[in-house]
């Protein structure tokens, strides 16, 4: 299968039939891409990190787990990850209104609109953003229950492999990010790859 790269800072979206799954690869490690998922035959049901959460009592995905949907259906299996880092659940993909907040131009790129625009070139209206899984994203949890934003610790050429347990759409985001360092120390949205594996 051919890889197909998506710039850093911009978003894509597949369609995955039920025991198909995709192959996202981290071209140079230090790339977090926010990851959402929809059920094809109903887009107003979608991977829901908070459901995944209890359905796991974890705050972090890792090989082997199922992800569930808002109706606590298993959509995908992260069925192998080379990084074994702990990819975030807990932020909310970047917006217009962030990147307002942090003083920036109002046509930042975004994660949201990297979805909305996604899934309208596939002829999706989303009815909602749900918050993404933001693989290799590294957000530790630190004393006194707070939390960081630090650099991955994901080395250049990780991947990780979704298989759909139903028919869905996948959306992903390399976050253009560029304001903290959730994208490396330089601050550089970068490419990432994918390919679908049948």
């Amino acid at each position: 299968m051919s890889l197909t790269e998506i710039p850093g800072g911009a978003g894509a979206a597949l369609r995955l039939r039920a025991g198909q799954a995709v192959r996202l690869i981290n071209t140079h490690g230090s790339q977090v891409v926010d990851t959402w998922c929809l059920s094809a035959a109903d887009t107003t049901e979608y991977v829901s990190v908070e459901h995944t959460r209890r359905m796991l009592f974890r705050l972090f995905p890792g090989e082997g787990d199922t992800l569930f949907s808002n109706r606590r259906t298993a959509l995908l299996l992260l069925e192998q990850d080379t990084s074994g880092c702990l990819h975030d659940t807990l932020f909310a993909c970047c917006d217009h209104w962030l990147y307002e907040f942090y003083g920036c131009a109002p046509e930042h790129a975004n994660c949201r609109d990297n979805f909305i625009g996604a899934l309208a070139r596939c002829g999706i209206a989303p009815t909602q953003v749900p918050n993404p899984i933001n693989f290799w994203m590294n957000v530790p949890v630190l004393p006194g229950h707070r939390l960081a934003l630090h650099a991955p610790v994901s080395k250049p050429g990780d991947w990780l492999v979704l298989r759909a347990l139903k028919d869905v759409v996948v959306i992903f985001s390399a976050c253009p990010m560029d304001i903290t360092p959730v994208n490396g120390e330089d601050r550089t949205p970068k490419p990432v790859a994918y390919e679908i594996i049948d």
